[in-house]
């Protein structure tokens, strides 16, 4: 079991991801910034009820404030340990993609490759977080509330994805692209 410093500094670690104040989580978790002080600098051990309002409030699991792990530095990822993962877009259409990187407790950013067929599009719904896509080969339309972006090899992308976005695949040819998202931590892929 951790100790109360180590709770502390994970509850801190995670307001600082956040770009969260004291006072916020404070007002998000029902709780007083005094009180979330005192838990941070491992001055007192919250109970669980407090665990889980500060973990609401800063979107974690309460798990990951008191679970016994040793929390890496680096995670590295080799090419053969990339997970292939699925997502249906907002028309219930499957689509896969590759994370190109592991999913450590402090990730906030998530990399991923994929590959589609000429006409292959999805539409994905709004979440908290923004992205930046790289498209290394083909053509696709990235639309953004109004807005269609058409992109070729070397082009990048960047946006917020409060409003959802389309991708799709443009030309005769199959497009390759590279999508990295700033996500708050243990979002949904």
């Amino acid at each position: 079991m951790p100790t109360k410093e180590e709770v502390g500094s994970r509850v801190r670690m995670a307001r600082f991801r956040r770009n969260m104040t004291l006072k916020e989580v404070a007002q998000r978790s029902g709780m007083s910034a005094t009180h979330i002080s005192e838990i941070e600098r491992g001055k007192t051990s919250p109970t669980i009820g407090a665990l889980q309002r500060i973990a609401a409030a800063l979107y974690e699991r309460s798990a990951h404030f008191v679970e016994e792990r040793d929390t890496p530095l680096a995670v590295l990822t080799k090419r053969r340990e990339r997970a292939d993962v699925f997502f249906c877009d907002v028309e219930g259409q499957v689509h896969g993609t590759q994370r190109v990187n592991d999913d450590p407790p402090w990730a906030t950013l998530r990399l991923f490759r994929s590959t589609s067929s000429p006409g292959e599009r999805a539409e994905r719904a709004p979440q908290a977080g923004e992205v930046v896509i790289l498209t290394l080969r083909g053509m696709i339309r990235v639309t953004v509330g109004n807005e269609s972006h058409v992109m070729r090899e070397g082009d990048t992308i960047q946006f917020p994805l409060e409003n959802g976005y389309t991708i799709e695949t443009l030309g005769e040819e199959e497009s390759e692209a590279l999508g990295i998202g700033a996500y708050p931590a243990r979002s949904a892929w």
